[in-house]
């Protein structure tokens, strides 16, 4: 079996880049998802061309951060001060049918084509609070991963029992935003929305934000092991400094960055890794 370590929110701050290099050149990171509109981005497109081995994707954007095109022209996105409207007014532009996907689509691809000008290539595509996964926007993201030849995107949940087995500390609320995640991504890829080559679960969502441990990376690893259909699985995670700008700015996301950082350095999960003969791989070398 494979497993990708994936770090999103690459461009958020200076602090979560530069935990993020260190997880990839001390630890077990192997990928990484950029936000093109960051405070951070222009140092992480650089870290990124400094560290070639780092597997880059796109993290895309349209809630709470701000945009890359004027809100003049994204006049139907609701965006306020500077910033893109939060998850429920995006949703209910979407359910009241407010919003014109060209300009989701417009602001798409130009996060995309940051990245693209400056010679990174784009592996992946995931999104900031799984917006790439609502309704409409699903087919504008697989629209930007097709024009832009991007073979993955991450839409693939684990089954509900194993979340239960696994994580059964978890927050109720946490878990029932799971389940709708879950049970909506299941029915858009039976749909034929994503009719994507290879099956690549993820896992990180119930325990963001430094929430996942070692002994629950390595049960899910064994848990997953069972599943023939899949030979690779996707571990996301929100490694960075813990520095007090990046704790100060997103204090409300009550993120703990750095114990992802000391997770992705953490020698048992290494040692656990080897011993289950569980290799470490990228979005763009699964072999």
């Amino acid at each position: 079996m494979k497993v990708i370590f994936n770090a999103d929110d690459f461009g958020l701050t200076a602090g979560v880049n530069h935990g993020i290099i260190a997880a990839f050149k001390k630890g077990l990171l192997t990928s990484t998802s950029l936000i093109s509109s960051g405070e951070a981005a222009e140092e992480a497109m650089d870290l990124a061309l400094e560290n070639p081995g780092l597997d880059t994707g796109i993290h895309l954007v349209l809630t709470d951060e701000p945009p890359l095109l004027s809100t003049e022209i994204l006049s139907t996105i609701d965006a306020h001060n500077g910033l893109l409207p939060s998850r429920n007014r995006l949703l209910k532009s979407i359910l009241t049918r407010e919003i014109d996907y060209k300009e989701v689509t417009r602001e798409w691809r130009a996060q995309v084509e940051k990245p693209l000008g400056r010679g990174i290539k784009i592996s992946h595509i995931d999104s900031h609070q799984f917006v790439h996964l609502f309704p409409g926007l699903c087919h504008v993201c697989l629209e930007i991963a097709r024009h832009y030849h991007i073979p993955f995107i991450r839409n693939n949940m684990i089954e509900p029992s194993l979340s239960k087995r696994l994580f059964p500390k978890s927050g109720s609320v946490r878990f029932l935003q799971w389940l709708g995640l879950w049970a909506w991504t299941r029915l858009i890829t039976a749909r034929g929305i994503f009719p994507l080559p290879k099956k690549l679960p993820s896992v990180g969502f119930i325990n963001a934000g430094g929430r996942m441990t070692c002994t629950h990376a390595l049960q899910i690893l064994d848990a997953l092991s069972f599943h023939k259909d899949f030979d690779c699985v996707e571990i996301f995670l929100h490694p960075g400094l813990g520095d007090e700008q990046t704790h100060g700015k997103y204090k409300h996301w009550h993120y703990f960055w750095e114990n992802d950082l000391n997770l992705l350095m953490n020698e048992d999960l290494r040692k656990g890794l080897e011993k289950r003969n569980i290799k470490t791989v990228s979005f763009n070398n699964q072999n």
